[in-house]
């Protein structure tokens, strides 16, 4: 049988399992249709840069017991999947093979999930578009003739056109959360720990780097971090272990949070975007919460992230930096130029800091804000000086990085729809290792305002 009209490439992951395991729908089938459209779509969208369908033979036991067992994933190409290309989106990595799978590539595999190839990336999820590196533009599916986001750009692309159920995806500084904005998806960051960046990676940006997970509902959302979550001996982070899984965090309701709200930043907000973010904030007040339009002061981390990026590009093994985009070739050699000094004081001016951030949320437990101050750009617009590339990238970032430096949760939901037709993120920014409070409000959120009824038109 092939997939049925009511379980379908658009259906959320979890009930795709379910299907599955109703034996309505067999997990080759659904991963058959998934390559099919992939073949069909992707020389458009360019969302994958490898498709593995071997692996969708894998997986596939019937003893093999999980929420998303029998689905089927995609994997961003910035973490090692074994025997496979490890580009890193990058000419200089161009002919990388891994040789060990990644903790959350593992991790996923146990899950029961099928394979189905590696997504377009940034090189090296160095800028916050997926417009340049190895493997070109990854088109945005609302609009082709726009980007995505980066650095998770094919990841978010993937999902939002039906070319997969679930993504991996990776943030550094918005790289999960700005891509599921641009296209029409949510987009989870974990907490700082809550999965490991080994066997092959350490801390990841000094910390700043986790993995997390681009879906079509808040659930999958947390069924993709359930799956993923988890540590390896010798970790420099560890988050603490939940009390529960996620996904029963995510289908609980919230109670009476502490709510505010910020639209401010150093750089232009789009009118339509700050005026959405009110709307999600009167919302909430009118299910019950406490809301009050106030937010942390970030500015402060801006300069100690740029230290700590340059210095993790300087870090990157790359004989002939010619072959990088230019933007990262710049960056690097900023890096070089760091002395170890510098970089430790970066890293301790970093956690100060955020500890003066985090301390915002002694009084509020939430913290919605846009997450990009204006929709998707045409591909090739932002960042096309690689001179100024990098501060104008961190102007796109400036409510999500901070995220980042400190280490705690956050998500992007598909709330809005601009009235030039590209989709609009709202951001919820969670106490540390503070997932299930987000979850559960991103629930009740979907509940009220359902995206899935407005899905892009043309891939059908």
């Amino acid at each position: 049988m092939s997939a049925t009209p009511e379980v379908g490439p658009f259906t959320p992951a979890l009930d795709q399992a379910a299907a599955i395991v109703r034996r309505e729908v067999t997990p080759s089938e659904l991963a058959s249709e998934y390559l099919q459209r992939i073949d069909r779509f992707n020389e458009v969208l360019n969302s994958y840069c490898l498709t593995t369908p071997e692996l969708t033979k894998q997986g596939t036991d019937e003893t093999t017991i999980g929420p998303l067992a029998g689905v089927s994933v995609s994997i961003k190409d910035l973490v090692p999947m074994a025997g496979y290309p490890f580009t890193r989106g990058s000419r200089a990595f161009r002919d990388d093979v891994a040789d060990t799978d990644a903790f959350a590539v593992a991790r996923l595999k146990e899950a029961g999930c099928l394979i189905l190839g590696k997504t377009t990336t940034a090189e090296l999820g160095g800028r916050p578009v997926t417009d340049h590196g190895l493997h070109g533009a990854a088109r945005n599916p609302w609009n082709i003739e726009h980007t995505t986001g980066g650095s998770s750009g094919g990841a978010a692309g993937a999902v939002a056109a039906g070319l997969c159920a679930l993504s991996h995806g990776s943030d550094g500084g918005g790289s999960v959360r700005i891509p599921a904005a641009c296209c029409g998806v949510v987009g989870l960051k974990p907490s700082r720990g809550r999965i490991s960046q080994g066997p092959t990676s350490g801390a990841g940006w000094g910390g700043l780097l986790t993995d997390g997970v681009l879906a079509r509902t808040v659930a999958d959302a947390a069924a993709g971090l359930d799956a993923m979550s988890g540590h390896l001996a010798g970790d420099p982070y560890w988050a603490a272990s939940a009390p529960q899984p996620f996904l029963e965090a995510a289908r609980r309701a919230p109670g009476r949070l502490r709510i505010a709200f910020t639209s401010d930043a150093e750089v232009a907000v789009d009118p339509e975007i700050a005026s959405h973010v009110r709307d999600v904030a009167v919302l909430c007040e009118q299910m019950g919460h406490h809301v009050e339009e106030r937010g942390p002061r970030t500015q402060a981390l801006r300069e100690l992230q740029i230290i700590v990026f340059s210095a993790a590009m300087a870090a990157q093994p790359v004989a002939d930096r010619s072959l990088l985009d230019p933007a990262n070739a710049i960056a690097a050699e900023f890096g070089d130029g760091l002395s170890a000094s510098e970089y430790v004081r970066a890293m301790d001016g970093l956690h100060a800091e955020s500890r003066k951030v985090i301390a915002f949320w002694d009084d509020y437990d939430v913290l919605i804000t846009p997450t990009f101050p204006q929709t998707a750009p045409r591909i090739g617009d932002m960042g096309a000086d690689p001179a100024t590339a990098g501060r104008e990238h961190l102007d796109w970032l400036s409510f999500t990085y901070p995220a980042n430096s400190t280490g705690q949760p956050a998500i992007s939901l598909p709330l809005a729809i601009h009235s030039n037709g590209l989709p609009i993120g709202i951001q919820l920014v969670g106490p540390p290792q503070g997932e299930a409070v987000i979850l559960a409000l991103s629930t009740q959120l979907e509940s009220a305002q359902p995206w899935l009824l407005r899905p892009p038109k043309g891939w059908e």
